[in-house]
């Protein structure tokens, strides 16, 4: 709005009026201003201004995958995986070599040679041309000990390589859930959002209508700033998790867990059945027990190391200006009479003691790590049970809060109150119904079953795992 005064001083009479009459002129101007600014204001902080929608959360096309194919992706993509292989590749070398017999060895030598006469010969000629060949031959039984110790750390190390795969599956299924969470958690705030729109819609109408006041009004519409932000924090921790997650598993981006690998019916457990199980498919305490093996095999060899090795070998010798060709055989031994080997002995034996004690370390681990699984499945579903015998109830309070207020029986503070203990409610319950089921694959985890949905699965599927072979 644009003011404009004008006035034309035509005489000195007027001067005296003008003094008086201009400061109130334009006091009037500021009062008009100040009221076009907060009419303004208002129109804006209160519903003149384009609203935040859930639209204006854009993320990019999501792609659903299922567990099952998600874990064939990560087996086969994650970097981690993927580095963890070439641990077998040379534990595999490893063993190659250990198969491997001595090379021989070779040697030629000429002595006598008179530099004076080159190209001369003489009759007091007493050069000597030799050729020898020698080869170790180990004895003892070193060459079978060294291959058995090579073959029991190999497959020691498919083992470990499957234990790291076991390990880095508590982050995978931690990540899988979660994007789960982030999508239910989102899909509740725009829901929320909408409706709540709706419940402005009326407030408006009683407002315009005289049944609201405008500060009841201002409530309502600033509280849509929270459920406004909701919205875009679960949009951003969506994609954050995605983005996460694609890399766990080497996929393109916005590929994300389909929400219905999410169920809320849970199985009773056992723990001495887990456990036990355990016991048997722990790929950790299984690469020890092949790890005691191999120690026991070191420990042999060590011992074996103190026969000494054979060096036979062969020549061929000519002397003198006749060249006559002869023929020789010899053979070396050490003799250990200052080393015995017994610092190789006594530090295999020793590797063996730790090995030993890793394992009965390791059974322990794996017993605290089911006890603790099971503790934390058990509660998790009881907490989900006490959430699910309300969630009902909490939805028809909601619900039935909403009519209340469009018929002017509850108050505002009411509704806004309802509302968010329903909020509170459901992400609680949300985040109570992703935990179950991620505390139930934890449970696979901790019992060595790499395969999905091993322990809510009454025939677990056929899922073969291909990694950790060498080439």
């Amino acid at each position: 709005m644009n003011l404009a005064i004008n006035f034309t001083v035509k005489s000195k009479v007027h001067y005296a009026a003008l003094r008086i009459i201009a400061p109130c002129i334009i006091a009037l101007a500021s009062i008009l201003l100040s009221f076009i600014s907060v009419a303004s204001t208002y129109s804006t902080a209160y519903g003149e201004s384009k609203a935040i929608t859930p639209k204006d959360i854009e993320l990019i096309e999501l792609k659903d995958i299922t567990l099952e194919d998600a874990l064939a992706a990560f087996y086969k993509n994650n970097y981690d995986i993927l580095i963890s292989r070439y641990e077998v590749d040379k534990s595999y070398a490893d063993y190659i070599g250990s198969k491997m017999l001595p090379n021989p060895s070779v040697s030629f030598n000429y002595i006598g040679f008179d530099a004076h006469n080159l190209g001369r010969l003489s009759p007091g000629d007493n050069t000597q041309l030799t050729v020898r060949l020698d080869q170790l031959i180990e004895l003892g039984g070193k060459r079978g000990l060294r291959t058995q110790a090579a073959s029991e750390t190999l497959e020691a190390a498919k083992l470990t390589q499957r234990d790291t795969v076991r390990t880095l599956l508590a982050g995978f299924y931690t990540f899988f859930f979660n994007v789960n969470l982030d999508r239910l958690n989102l899909e509740y705030a725009k829901k929320e959002l909408d409706n709540y729109d709706k419940i402005l819609e009326v407030a408006k109408k009683r407002h315009n209508a005289g049944f609201l006041s405008l500060i009841d009004y201002t409530k309502l519409t600033l509280a849509r700033v929270d459920l406004a932000n909701a919205v875009t924090t679960s949009g951003n921790q969506l994609k954050n998790d995605v983005a996460q997650f694609n890399f766990l598993t080497g996929g393109s981006i916005g590929v994300v867990p389909a929400i219905g690998q999410v169920t809320d019916a849970f199985k009773e457990i056992n723990e001495d059945d887990l456990l036990n199980t355990a016991y048997l498919n722990r790929y950790d305490l299984l690469s020890l027990l092949k790890q005691v093996k191999a120690a026991e095999s070191n420990t042999a060899l060590s011992k074996a190391n103190r026969i000494p090795d054979l060096t036979a070998g062969g020549e061929y010798d000519s002397f003198g200006s006749q060249g006559r060709p002869t023929i020789g055989l010899g053979f070396g031994i050490n003799i250990p009479i200052f080393n015995r080997n017994k610092a190789e002995i006594l530090h295999r034996e020793a590797e063996q003691s730790q090995v030993s004690l890793q394992v009965e370390r390791t059974k322990k681990q794996i017993a605290l790590d089911v006890r603790q699984a099971v503790n934390n499945y058990k509660s998790s579903v009881e907490i989900f049970r006490n959430f699910q015998q309300n969630h009902d109830a909490i939805m028809e309070l909601s619900m039935r809060s909403e009519q209340a207020f469009s018929m002017g029986g509850i108050t505002v503070l009411d509704l806004l109150d309802t509302r968010k203990a329903a909020r509170d409610f459901m992400n609680k319950y949300n985040q109570a119904l992703v935990q179950c089921n991620l505390n139930r694959e934890l449970i696979n985890v901790y019992t060595g079953d790499l395969k999905p949905g091993g322990l809510n699965s009454d025939e677990p599927k056929s899922y073969e795992l291909k990694f950790g072979e060498p080439k």
